[in-house]
C-alpha cells in the first residue's frame, strides 16, 4: 500500500514538473516567431520589430524617395508609411530603390517588406499581391512643351504624334491604347519621372502621361524639372484612369496589412495625411478620402 502511495507522489510530482516546463517554454515563444493569436499582432510585424527596420520598395519618384539635400525619407507615401512604422514599434524605415516594373517581383521575391509608391489598384497587380486600404486618389497629367499645339487628346495628329510613359504604370495601357485606336503614330517607354521630363525637354516625344500627384508636386517643390513645359488643361480623366493609390504586402503578410490599415485610418482621423499633403506640396482636397468603408475598399484583392 505504502509503496503504491509513493509511486502515486511521484507521478504528481512529475506532472507538475512537465506542466511547468511546457508553460516556460510557451512564455518564451513570443520572442521567436509566436502567432497572432498568443502575442496579439501578426507574425510579419513581430519580424519586422525584431530586425528593426521597414523594407520599403519605391521607384524614387515623387510618392517616396530621398531629398538629395537633406538625406530625408520623403513624398506622400513615405510620410505616411513612417508615421504608420512609428506607431507599430518600428524603429526605422528604408527605402530600397528599383525600377517601378519591378517592385512586385522584388516585393514576392522577398526583397522588400511592403510596396508604397502611388501604386495604382488594379486588377491584374491583385493577382500577385495583396492591396492595403485605399491612402488617397489622383488622375493623370499630360505634359507638353510650352509651344506644342497640343492641349487634349482630341489634338494629336495619327501622323506625327509620339507619346511617353513609365513602363509598368497604369499610364501605359492608356498611351499604347491611344495607339491601338489610332489617335498617335508611336508610343515610347521613357524612363521614369524624370527621364521622361527631360525627353519630353529635349524633343524626343511630343507629349508624356503621368500621375497628376508627381506633376502637382513637382510645381510646388522643384518647378526647375518642367522649365519649359505645361499641363494640357482640357485632358480630361475617364473613369477607369482615377487613380486609387494604396500600398501592397504579399498573401503571406495579409494580417499585417490589416494592422497597417487600422493605424492609417486612425491616422486620417487625426488629419495627419492630410497635413502630410500639404507638407509634400499636395492640395488635400483634390485627393484626399473619407474614412468609409467604401471609400477604403480597394475592390480588387481576391483573398
Amino acid at each position: 500500500m505504502k509503496k503504491q502511495m509513493v509511486i502515486a507522489i511521484l507521478c504528481v510530482a512529475l506532472a507538475v514538473i512537465v506542466t511547468g516546463c511546457s508553460k516556460k517554454d510557451d512564455s518564451t515563444k513570443s520572442t521567436d516567431g509566436a502567432s497572432m493569436q498568443d502575442t496579439g499582432i501578426s507574425k510579419k510585424l513581430q519580424e519586422v520589430q525584431k530586425a528593426g527596420v521597414l523594407k520599403v520598395g519605391s521607384s524614387g519618384d515623387v510618392y517616396a524617395y530621398i531629398d538629395q539635400a537633406t538625406g530625408e525619407f520623403t513624398g506622400i507615401d513615405a510620410e505616411i508609411i513612417k508615421e504608420v512604422a512609428k506607431r507599430l514599434g518600428i524603429e526605422k524605415v528604408e527605402m530600397e530603390l528599383m525600377p517601378f516594373s519591378e517592385l512586385i517581383l522584388n516585393l514576392t521575391s522577398g526583397n522588400i517588406d511592403i510596396i508604397c509608391d502611388g501604386m495604382y489598384t488594379r486588377d491584374e497587380r491583385a493577382k500577385k499581391i495583396y492591396y492595403g486600404d485605399i491612402w488617397y486618389t489622383q488622375g493623370g497629367s499630360l505634359v507638353v512643351q510650352e509651344d506644342s499645339p497640343i492641349n487634349s487628346i482630341e489634338d494629336f495628329d495619327p501622323k506625327s504624334t509620339i507619346v511617353g510613359y513609365t513602363s509598368g504604370t497604369a499610364w501605359q495601357s492608356v498611351v499604347t491604347g491611344w495607339e491601338a485606336d489610332k489617335l498617335i503614330k508611336q508610343t515610347i517607354a521613357t524612363g521614369d519621372q524624370t527621364d521622361s521630363l527631360i525627353a519630353l525637354q529635349y524633343g524626343k516625344i511630343d507629349a508624356f502621361l503621368t500621375d497628376s500627384t508627381a506633376i502637382e508636386s513637382l510645381q510646388n517643390n522643384s518647378p526647375e524639372t518642367l522649365k519649359g513645359l505645361r499641363l494640357c488643361t482640357e485632358y480630361k480623366d475617364s473613369e477607369e484612369t482615377l487613380g486609387h493609390i494604396a500600398p501592397s504586402v504579399t498573401f503571406d503578410n495579409i494580417d499585417f496589412m490589416k494592422e497597417i490599415n487600422k493605424v492609417v485610418y486612425q491616422l486620417r482621423e487625426e488629419g495627419f495625411i492630410e497635413k502630410a499633403m500639404e507638407k509634400c506640396g499636395l492640395i488635400p482636397s483634390l485627393h484626399m478620402i473619407t474614412n468609409s468603408e467604401e471609400d477604403r475598399d480597394p475592390k480588387v484583392n481576391i483573398k
